[in-house]
């Protein structure tokens, strides 16, 4: 698939997702409009198995030669979603666009059915970036009971991957972990540009199995901000994703997590308890305006930091129905990792320094006019 940008609004289509509708359903209403917007029939939440993704950046996706992605046939819905995410911080008027994504078919069938995964963090106000932090670092969790639970025996294989952030995001690296050791990077980029968001096909697979662990660690710059960053669908929000492209598909289409709200309620009320009457982060208020009251110095920071780092969380270990796997997925234990990658050596080995023979001498003879 490749992506088809309206002529001249290059700058500000950030990103576009096709989503599958659930075959659960004969019909779905139509809608154009907000994506979180509350007039958005609720159906279309069942719209979330992901056709193709694509990000500013990217160029045309191609499969390899021995996988596909299969949609059609009588247990396929009909139906698509088109999510169109802009970033237009000029404030354009008058603008009409017709982005979109085309999708190149084959009549004939490949070996593997690939699938799509989103890893990462759910889109969700309560995992939030201080102001004016160098770096600051959120980790999303795909865990060991979900992987169990939803993978095959065989496990996966992952040949591609996308990172995505919004505009403060720095750095992304997903690591696989296994038995408490990380044993290989998934995709990695230290210099992470929210304009540059390439589909990056792995040099080597990824063999992931059951009851692997996968970690999606996101870190963002926001000196430049006097404002809490939330996590959330506006580009000024931000979010933290490595969608995957795989095979054999399996039902599993999302894996994220969140931090435990019962214990983020929690450092809302440390927050009350240090800053007297100075703020009021009230329990019947929306998390971002309690974001919002909270007197950001080095210490709420850091606290805050330690609360994602320690606490647990809440995994969202969902089919394409938007349905989660059955089980207790809510306050669920922080993944421990025991083991950490080492850090790879240099590109180019060391050279010996070579042996001066002192200074060069070079006669240039004058040729004439």
């Amino acid at each position: 698939y490749e992506p088809v940008i309206t002529r001249g609004h290059e700058a500000i289509v950030h990103h576009i997702e096709v989503f599958q509708c659930s075959e659960d359903y004969d019909t779905f209403p139509h809608y154009s409009g907000p994506c979180d917007s509350k007039m958005k029939p609720q159906r279309l939440n069942y719209c979330r198995h992901v056709l193709a993704a694509w990000a500013m950046g990217a160029k045309a996706f191609y499969y390899p030669d021995e996988v596909g992605l299969a949609f059609g046939g009588p247990r396929s819905s009909r139906f698509l979603r088109l999510e169109v995410h802009y970033h237009n911080p000029l404030e354009l008027k008058g603008l009409r666009d017709s982005s979109g994504i085309r999708l190149h078919y084959t009549p004939s069938l490949r070996r593997y059915d690939a699938g799509i995964m989103e890893l990462g963090l759910v889109y969700t106000p309560v995992m939030a970036i201080p102001p004016h932090q160098r770096e600051f670092t959120l980790s999303g969790y795909c865990t060991e009971k979900c992987t169990d639970m939803a993978l095959p025996s065989e496990g996966i294989h992952i040949f591609a991957s996308q990172l995505h952030t919004h505009l403060t995001g720095r750095s992304v690296t997903t690591v696989m972990v296994r038995d408490g050791k990380e044993i290989a990077i998934v995709n990695q980029d230290k210099h992470f540009s929210p304009h540059f968001q390439e589909i990056r096909m792995l040099k080597k697979h990824v063999h992931v199995l059951p009851g692997d662990l996968l970690v999606t660690r996101c870190s963002y710059n926001t000196e430049d901000r006097t404002r809490v960053t939330v996590g959330g669908f506006s580009i000024t929000d931000e979010m933290c994703v490595n969608y995957i492209h795989y095979y054999p598909r399996t039902e599993l289409e999302l894996c994220k997590s969140h931090v435990d709200p019962g214990y983020l309620k929690k450092y809302f009320n440390l927050v009350n308890r240090f800053s007297g009457d100075e703020v009021c982060t009230c329990p019947q208020s929306a998390v971002t305006q309690q974001f919002n009251e909270v007197p950001w110095n080095s210490f709420t920071s850091q606290v805050l930091d330690s609360l994602y780092s320690y606490s647990p969380i809440s995994m969202h270990c969902n089919k394409s129905s938007a349905v989660r796997f059955p089980g207790d997925w809510e306050r669920q234990p922080l993944p421990v990792i025991k083991q950490a990658l080492s850090p790879p050596s240099p590109g180019c080995p060391a050279q010996e320094d070579p042996v001066s023979a002192g200074p060069a001498i070079v006669r240039i003879k004058n040729m004439g006019n």
